[in-house]
């Protein structure tokens, strides 16, 4: 068969999606770049969504597609599971939000706490933003520190601490591999902002000791994202974590975990996957059941400066929507819905799809590796497993351009890689599968 162009694909997905090209010239018109989500922008125009059922999303042109993405891998239920819309549609006659909390709210905590021991004392937000922003001015609060390290390439929200180095261009101007520096990712923030972010090396135990050790007097916390999911889901070795929480330990620097997207690896994280208690972790995506929603927590005498019941507590945090009674009861049932067999039911099939994905590039003889963690995986077109941030920026955008329109022409969703939800079987594993062994017989590479 002759190879497929991108422009090819292109001009077909054009064809597929007509009124989601015509939808989006609309939002043009009230939203700067038709959206207010820029992770969901995609060039010519991205797809509107109509509904969610199961494993599958319908979008406004009437096509229904297998979703791998989930919602940025939020919806470890799959869409509209009974269980959560029941709940939600049960508890929107009782009221969506009151000037005060809930039992529900408790009954979420607690069940977060028994699934994560080291959330001794926890708070609701309304997104992991928020989560991150929260644990770092607690972190500040708690040591009396104003810096923060976070590693090169790592996505934290939009916060202004957060956009340092966030998945920044691989150019001389991000200085040594072993000290990287701090680079704005972002137009609006103040020089200063860099000046106060320590940049450190996913991956590399002895040049992070180094550099915590020689700012330790500065640095409140460090924050990790144990996966590195932005940077394209890179995987930490043990002896790096163990090195972070001793050294951290040691010098009374708070570790962060953000598992906004890692609590999809176990029913408690990474850090029970790699037995590693961070002082802080923040949450967000799975816990709220496909709603708006965040938290954060750790030890108590840290979140103990969020306490008012002995007056104004040293650090405020309110919102309107905070712990509402609808996010809660879809957190709930979704945490109760994922027990040790759902987790073990979508972790196996993730192994089957990477096993499948392995041998359909290999006998098409392009270079792939697939990387899995739990419930996700991740496609890299290179003949390697990427150790850092850098080298996994090697990786061929353009390629997955081309396999991302493949795919969604022939009736799926993933981007650079994907999630499995529960609702997912060997069926619709192999659909995936057998699209990517097709798509690459017209591979144009």
């Amino acid at each position: 068969m002759p190879p497929l162009s991108l422009d090819q694909l292109i001009a077909d997905y054009c064809d597929q999606n007509a009124y989601s090209q015509r939808l989006f010239k609309r939002a043009q018109e009230v939203l700067p770049g038709g959206n207010t989500r820029t992770g969901v922008f995609v060039n010519p125009f991205p797809i509107y969504a109509d509904q969610g059922e199961g494993v599958y999303i319908d979008d406004v042109d009437g096509n229904r597609r297998l979703d791998f993405v989930n919602n940025a891998t939020a919806l470890i239920l799959g869409h509209a599971h009974p269980a959560v819309s029941d709940a939600l549609r049960e508890r929107i006659n009782s009221g969506t939000a009151f000037f005060g909390p809930t039992q529900l709210e408790i009954e979420w905590a607690e069940l977060l706490r028994e699934r994560v021991p080291s959330l001794e004392h926890l708070r609701f937000c309304s997104s992991g933003t928020e989560s991150v922003g929260n644990a770092l001015r607690v972190a500040r609060a708690f040591t009396g520190r104003q810096k923060i390290a976070k590693f090169e390439g790592a996505y934290h929200g939009i916060d202004d601490p957060a956009l340092i180095s966030y998945v920044p261009p691989v150019t001389p101007d991000l200085g040594p591999e072993d000290a990287p520096h701090s680079v704005l990712s972002s137009a609006g923030l103040a020089p200063a902002t860099a000046e106060n972010v320590l940049v450190l090396p996913f991956n590399n135990a002895r040049a992070c000791e180094h550099l915590i050790r020689q700012h330790a007097e500065e640095l409140a916390c460090v924050i990790i994202d144990p996966l590195s999911t932005a940077a394209g889901m890179v995987l930490p070795d043990l002896e790096f974590l163990t090195l972070l929480r001793d050294v951290t330990r040691e010098l009374g620097i708070l570790l962060i975990f953000d598992e906004i997207v890692s609590f999809r690896m176990t029913s408690g994280g990474t850090q029970a996957a790699y037995n590693i208690t961070p002082d802080l972790t923040c949450l967000a995506k799975v816990i709220a059941g496909g709603t708006p929603a965040g938290a954060f927590g750790g030890r108590k005498d840290v979140m103990a400066l969020y306490d008012p019941t002995s007056g104004s507590p040293a650090i405020p945090q309110s919102g309107t929507y905070n712990g509402n009674p609808l996010v809660a009861i879809a957190g709930l049932m979704t945490l109760k819905t994922m027990d040790s067999d759902a987790y073990r039911h979508i972790d196996s099939l993730t192994e089957y799809i990477a096993a499948g994905l392995k041998d359909a590039f290999k006998c098409a003889d392009i270079p792939a590796t697939i990387v899995t963690a739990g419930s996700l995986f991740r496609i890299y077109f290179l003949d390697y497993t990427p150790a850092n941030y850098r080298q996994a920026a090697q990786d061929s955008s353009e390629k997955h351009r081309w396999l991302y329109f493949y795919l969604l022409n022939h009736g799926i969703v993933i981007r650079q890689g994907g999630c499995v939800s529960l609702p997912m079987t060997s069926k619709h594993a192999d659909d995936l599968i057998n699209c990517v062994r097709e798509g690459l017989r017209v591979w144009p590479y």
